[in-house]
């Protein structure tokens, strides 16, 4: 989950980043809501600017979101969700209509404040917003010899429950990044408008090596939500574990609820591929 910390120079903006976020201005194919595009430039401003200090959960939801001064991000996870939005339309954009570009700019996990990369030339380039790696649209599925084996994680939350899906996106955050942490490549099955990138990661699942399954989701219950995951193999649907976890809740989980039951989750992969 973002953290506020930051791998950068906190007093030295990422070189270049002012250029590609000038080209990104007036780039056609980038799907940013307004309040999206005004979180993008308050933090691109304030890094330009110097001033990285300040670019953090708690000064974007009173600067840029119109939050009070008694803002929470703890409890209030407007900042965390809309960054989340923002690094997957990034992501999608340059995939799709940006995927030429030789520079992009990138929202780190774990951070708020925008860097300028240079784009990875292989095609297991990372290009989704929280650590996880969807392949490109021209990519090939790479040869599989020698690599460790891959998850390909699937958010099932009910889409016609915008809580549900607010609390799945930072559920399906948390678990790329613990599962990721355990030393396995992690895939993102992407959104069924993104063809390219869906026919990419059934090839990858239809490839000998090992793959395993991981459906994850985030159900509205009558005492506040429930917390589920499987863990397959896909190719003979054998169940690895399961297992469902529900939460008594005013509002959003805790972010200690979720890292926690993320981090079950991992070691459950990692156990069943000892």
């Amino acid at each position: 989950m973002d953290t506020d910390r930051s791998p950068t120079n906190l007093s030295e903006p990422s070189p270049g980043l002012e250029r590609v976020f000038r080209e990104l201005s007036t780039a056609e194919g980038l799907r940013l809501s307004e309040r999206n595009r005004r979180f993008l430039s308050f933090v691109v401003e304030e890094a330009l600017a110097g001033r990285g200090d300040r670019v953090k959960a708690y000064t974007i939801g009173v600067d840029v979101f119109g939050r009070g001064p008694d803002f929470d991000p703890g409890k209030d996870p407007i900042v965390r969700i809309e960054a989340t939005r923002i690094r997957s339309a990034l992501a999608a954009y340059y995939e799709g209509p940006g995927a030429g570009a030789a520079f992009r700019l990138v929202l780190r996990p774990g951070s708020y404040i925008p860097v300028c990369e240079m784009a990875q030339p292989s095609s297991l380039t990372p290009t989704s917003p929280f650590d996880r790696r969807v392949l490109p649209s021209n990519a090939s599925p790479a040869p599989t010899a020698g690599l460790q084996m891959a998850v390909v994680v699937t958010q099932r939350s009910d889409r016609r429950d915008r809580c549900a899906m607010a609390r799945g996106d930072i559920y399906l955050q948390a678990i790329v990044k613990a599962v990721s942490g355990q030393g396995f490549r992690v895939f993102v099955t992407p959104p069924p408008e993104r063809r390219a990138a869906a026919q990419a990661i059934r090839a990858l699942l239809s490839q000998p090596e090992a793959v395993l399954a991981l459906d994850v989701a985030v159900h509205g219950i009558a005492e506040g939500c429930r917390y589920t995951w499987t863990l397959s193999d896909p190719r003979s649907g054998e169940v690895k574990g399961s297992d469902a976890v529900d939460g008594r809740e005013d509002a959003v989980p805790a972010g200690a609820r979720i890292d926690a039951l993320a981090d079950a989750i991992a070691h459950s992969v990692t156990d069943a591929v000892a």
